[in-house]
């Protein structure tokens, strides 16, 4: 066994092709490392940026202004350091003059900024960027769609405490517009903020001939953006797609997760809706593909856009630990599913059944924080939240299960748009429930393989298996404890013997 914050990880494993927040262009230091040292009260604006967006051109032109906190050092997202042009720094006085600045791989020394506040303006050519990049998390062209997240145009103090906020405002010209997932700033009217930390990790964003719908969800509002593309289905039926998900999602968590939040949907070929991912840090965007030719029926049957809403819930933690957020959004997305009434009870169980084994591990494994193949992040998470739900609904009589305890993590201040170690999570979904489930789970399964015996589970639980369908026993052990799982603790009709 290993203790909760003692579980040791393998940097030097493989990393798994998941959809996860992307790694930093501005290299932030990991959780845990100190933070940078220059003075300055934590939140405090450091820069504030004015960005126009030129369609013709595909640039976007910056002007911006900073405090001395900034320091005189700037960096940008990886790769996208070639596309800044025309960089010049001035002294924040009247009529001092401009300084061109040059470039030194990803660092732009700008002396003019190192003895107090200064003025910087450049051009980046966004779009010659995301035809160069092709990265969605980088930069992307989508079409007439340009998409590329905050970091990828601002120019960042690099020495800076990660503390403190940057605030940014776009202007476009009629026809076009910019949508993004970071949160509307508190202070500024239509402008965004987000800490220097928050912006390595910023949700997706995007300039173009965008329709912009809003749908209110409980707790906060969704944007829903669309690009161009002739699509089968009507704005109408979209926002009822999404507003229908975050139904779902609520239900299970027992409101909408974030204040709010952006869907941006990417018309491309094809009959199918999916491809999903999920990009946060200071607010959250998902970005989802939908087929030009997709019926409503495929939207009606689509559970990709649960699974990236359900990621929206759950604190962003280290790399190695990528299967407790991918293994949540495959456990709690067919049940939230279920109780919006998007889905059948016996398909929602059929496709765990399906799945779980494949979450099992294999020779050699060395625990779901060291073993990182796709079974083990998606189904081995999904494998790890099932015991839980099962265990915390035995040990509190039916009272509490596991959206109890994700529940507790939302009220404690934790959703995607934040980084938390996986420590704090469980021990808040842990004080919520009153029972000591999650930490004591971490402690088998973190650093070795504990196989669970699902065949026993499932009787338990009566989930009776047979080829090609699933049955239910109302009269096993533990029947109330599945009812529970599936609609929800106040829907059980019996509690665990």
């Amino acid at each position: 066994m290993c203790a909760l914050v003692a579980c040791t990880r393998d940097t030097g494993s493989a990393r798994p092709a998941v959809a996860t927040p992307r790694p930093s262009g501005g290299e932030p230091a990991p959780v845990g490392s100190p933070r940078a040292v220059l003075a300055g009260p934590p939140g405090a604006i450091v820069g504030e940026y004015s960005a126009t967006w030129e369609p013709a051109s595909g640039l976007v032109k910056v002007e911006a202004r900073f405090t001395a906190r900034a320091g005189s050092t700037f960096t940008i997202e990886r790769g996208a350091e070639a596309f800044a042009k025309d960089i010049e720094v001035s002294s924040d006085r009247d009529g001092a003059p401009w300084a061109r600045v040059v470039r030194n791989g990803r660092t732009f020394d700008a002396a003019a900024c190192g003895s107090g506040p200064c003025r910087m303006r450049y051009r980046l050519a966004l779009r010659d960027a995301a035809r160069k990049i092709d990265d969605v998390d980088v930069a992307s062209e989508e079409g007439d769609v340009v998409e590329a997240p905050p970091s990828t145009w601002l120019l960042v103090p690099s020495r800076a405490s990660r503390e403190l906020r940057l605030r940014f405002r776009v202007a476009c010209p009629e026809g076009s517009r910019f949508v993004t997932g970071v949160f509307d700033s508190d202070e500024a009217k239509d402008a965004w903020d987000i800490s220097i930390d928050d912006l390595w990790t910023s949700p997706y964003t995007a300039f173009g001939p965008l329709r912009v719908l809003r749908v209110p969800v409980s707790g906060g509002r969704i944007d829903v953006a669309i690009g161009p593309g002739k699509l089968e289905v009507t704005d109408d039926d979209l926002t009822r797609w999404v507003a229908a998900s975050a139904r779902a999602v609520s239900s299970y968590y027992g409101r909408f997760p974030m204040r709010s939040a952006l869907v941006l949907l990417l018309a491309s070929s094809g009959r199918w809706v999916g491809s999903g991912r999920t990009l946060a840090g200071g607010g959250g965007t998902v970005l989802v593909r939908i087929g030009e030719h997709a019926s409503l029926e495929a939207y009606r049957a689509d559970w990709v856009l649960v699974h990236e809403m359900i990621h929206l819930t759950f604190p962003s933690v280290t790399r190695d630990q990528d299967w407790a957020e991918e293994g949540i959004a495959t456990y709690a997305e067919p049940f939230a599913r279920v109780r919006a009434g998007l889905l059948d009870e016996a398909a929602a169980w059929r496709g765990l059944v399906d799945g779980l084994p494949n979450g099992q591990p294999e020779g050699g494994d060395r625990g779901l924080d060291q073993t990182h193949t796709w079974g083990r992040i998606y189904w081995g998470g999904a494998l790890f939240w099932f015991v839980a739900d099962v265990e915390i609904r035995k040990r509190t009589q039916n009272r509490f299960g596991l959206e109890h305890a994700l529940r507790g993590v939302i009220d404690a201040g934790g959703n995607n748009a934040s980084r938390w170690p996986l420590a704090d999570v469980l021990a808040a979904g842990d004080r919520a429930t009153g029972v000591g489930v999650l930490a004591e789970l971490y402690a088998k399964m973190c650093a070795s393989p504990h196989p669970i015996d699902l065949d026993a589970l499932y009787r338990s639980l009566g989930v009776q298996v047979s080829p090609g369908h699933v049955t239910f026993d109302d009269k096993a052990p533990l029947a109330g404890v599945r009812r529970a799982i599936t609609r929800g603790t106040d829907l059980a009709i019996s509690t665990p013997r």
